[in-house]
């Protein structure tokens, strides 16, 4: 071969060195970006720059979780490259994000991630009955020999058309882990002996609470003794009166305990039905005593604001700058347009005075909601009044204790049927968020309540314009600064050589 010729020259050579060097700085880019991106979505390497910290984790969440020391399984039913890029990507990833968060936060909690349909015995173990179904959606919570298995759309919220809303990841997912540990959890009661409705009718509000992380019981306070840890106390849907003073003995005396219960700054809450508030005497002195009354054997009738042709389904009004509106505060303040809150079958209750009554001031009504101005009041199909009216109450008693404020709460709706199944489990109404809400009023523990859904419409990025600015031309600039200096580089190389 000719000394001459191309392939001996010093531009073959050069050209050579060079095509190599940029080939091997392309293969170094490549395999650095495959082991960066293993390694971030491994220890969750990201800056999340959403308003509403969609893919953090709360301090609220980590601060209910800090005192279990059970070890807790979460387990994922494909493989992480489908829960991030598979079909189901676009929400598995949410839940799988948060669970990697809670591994990365807690020794105790470890994720694993299997494919079902390569693994199927695997999960054999999980299915409790030959009804439980699992796929490759599913989200599997275990601890020792407690289990709980939740479908994908658990963690989210639901507007009526189907379309997803707001994510609930975190609340979903450490109520499983809640209910599958050994923690301690402040009880809700539900009273019974007076024709109350615990069956299925309860069923949807006892989950609610038991997904908030309250221990749910059942108690008959003529013949029990309320526990120290209780918080809560539902009267749904009462038939009968409680006892009064007229009890026999001291211990039946059942308003005498719900006295003393909050006084001891607990929370009560009922639901009571038109046709029977009549009949509960005791029961309503005692509200009474909190500022409001029943109006029996009067529902109210709203056909221009209603989801049923016969206008007893009353969508409520959100009121604004009140006591009672503060417990919905965040669903008004992030969403511009808030879904409905249904109360069928309602009876007015009356607001008797908005502070103190007989009690020197120390406790406050106000509505919670309310129904449009356009809505009747009938009693035996007769209209009796026009106008707004009171769908649900919140009275409030604070006392000071050493400098310290504290709370005792009473909600009453003139409803049976606000914690019905078909709106409590309906992502499409807002009657599980006013009472999800409403629990933060026990004010003595954290609980689930605590933790807010994230809403996706407002999940833009929250930076200003001068940060917009820095990271563009952060982008624009350094990129091709450094390819210039590797071909300086090489340009300096090849003129002296």
């Amino acid at each position: 071969m000719s000394k001459n010729s191309f392939y001996s020259s010093k531009r073959f050579r050069y050209g050579t060195a060079a095509g190599a060097f940029t080939c091997a700085f392309i293969a170094v880019v490549i395999i650095f970006n495959i082991i960066f991106t293993a390694l971030a979505t491994k220890y969750l390497w990201y800056i999340d720059m959403t308003k509403e910290s969609v893919f953090t984790l709360s301090d609220a969440a980590k601060e209910i979780l800090s005192d279990i020391d059970d070890e807790v399984n979460i387990y994922f039913c494909s493989e992480p490259d489908a829960l991030m890029n598979g079909t189901n990507g676009t929400w598995a990833k949410y839940v799988y994000n948060t669970a990697m968060q809670l591994e990365a936060a807690f020794p105790n909690i470890h994720v694993t991630c299997k494919d079902i349909v390569k693994h199927r015995a695997f999960f054999e173990r999980f299915r409790s009955t030959s009804a439980t179904n699992i796929y490759t959606t599913s989200v599997i919570v275990e601890s020792g020999t407690e289990i709980r298995v939740f479908a994908l759309q658990a963690f989210f919220v639901q507007n009526e058309d189907g379309t997803i809303w707001a994510y609930q990841g975190e609340k979903k997912m450490i109520s499983g882990i809640l209910q599958v540990t050994s923690a301690e959890l402040p009880i809700v009661y539900f009273t019974s002996e007076h024709g109350e409705n615990l069956g299925e009718g309860a069923g949807a509000l006892a989950t609610l609470f038991a997904d908030n992380g309250f221990e749910v019981r059942v108690i008959n306070l003529a013949a029990e003794e309320i526990d120290e840890d209780a918080r809560i106390i539902i009267i749904n849907d009462p038939v009968y009166d409680f006892i009064g003073a007229e009890a026999d003995d001291a211990g039946a005396n059942e308003i005498a305990k719900l006295d003393r219960f909050l006084d001891n700054f607990g929370c009560l809450y009922v639901f009571a039905d038109p046709d029977h508030a009549a009949r509960l005497t005791n029961l309503s002195e005692f509200l009474e005593e909190w500022g409001v009354a029943f109006t029996p054997d009067t529902y109210i009738v709203d056909a221009e604001h209603s989801i049923s042709t016969d206008g007893l389904s009353v969508v409520a009004q959100y009121d604004a700058d009140t006591l009672g509106s503060s417990i919905y505060k965040d669903l008004t303040d992030n969403l511009s347009t808030l879904p409905k809150t249904i109360s069928r079958y309602t009876m007015p209750i009356e607001i008797l005075w908005e502070e103190g009554g007989n009690l020197s001031g120390s406790r406050s009504v106000s509505p919670v909601i309310t129904s449009y101005d356009t809505s009747r009041a009938m009693r035996n199909n007769e209209t009796v009044d026009r106008g707004s009216f009171n769908l649900m109450t919140l009275s409030c008693e604070t006392r000071i204790i050493n400098n310290e404020y504290y709370y005792s709460y009473v909600i009453v709706s003139g409803s049976s049927n606000f914690a019905n199944s078909n709106y409590l489990l309906s992502n499409a109404y807002a009657n599980s968020d006013i009472l999800s809400a409403a629990m933060r009023a026990t004010g003595r523990d954290k609980i689930l309540a605590d933790i807010d859904f994230k809403v996706f419409d407002k999940t833009k990025l929250d930076i200003t314009t001068a940060q917009s600015n820095h990271w563009s031309v952060a982008i624009v600039t350094v990129l091709p600064l450094l390819s210039a200096a590797v071909g300086l580089v090489i340009w300096v190389r090849r003129k002296n050589s």
